[in-house]
């Protein structure tokens, strides 16, 4: 007993038939777990990763990782730094205890007294933030 397609190829080989109007089936297509569209869709996902969006998007983080690095490790803005002020602050307290053995307030031997030690004193939170900013980025870049 001839198979199907035994006896596909036998008629194709004694006359020819037009196999467009037969509905043939492929069980192989129907084994497919996906859409064809679904592949192109997925394709042109990861094609436009590749292709662009991760030279965009590295770039800009390149860029932005090396302006970070230039203001916390290169010192590129010239910020002051803890040994610029650390005298400031016992010059300032000489200042109030000779004010006060005078018996005269602080503020007339100078004014701004009082805001130079806050002025100090918020220096020197933003320093210790500012460190801290700059052991994040470092602990950061090295885990990337």
């Amino acid at each position: 007993m001839k198979t199907t397609k035994e006896k596909v190829f036998a008629r194709i080989a004694n006359k020819k038939t037009s196999l467009k109007r037969q509905n043939v089936k492929l069980g192989l297509v129907d084994e497919l777990d996906y859409e064809f569209e679904t592949l192109r869709d997925e394709v042109g996902r990861l094609s436009y990763s590749v292709d662009e969006w991760f030279d965009e998007k590295y770039d800009a983080w390149y860029e932005i990782g090396r302006e970070i690095y230039d203001v916390y490790f290169n010192n590129s803005e010239s910020f002051l730094t803890p040994d610029d002020v650390a005298d400031d602050l016992e010059r300032l307290n000489g200042i109030k205890e000779k004010a006060d053995e005078l018996g005269i307030d602080v503020n007339d031997v100078y004014p701004n007294w009082e805001e130079h030690i806050r002025e100090i004193e918020f220096f020197q939170e933003q320093q210790n933030e500012f460190e801290s900013q700059k052991q994040r980025f470092s602990d950061e870049s090295r885990s990337i």
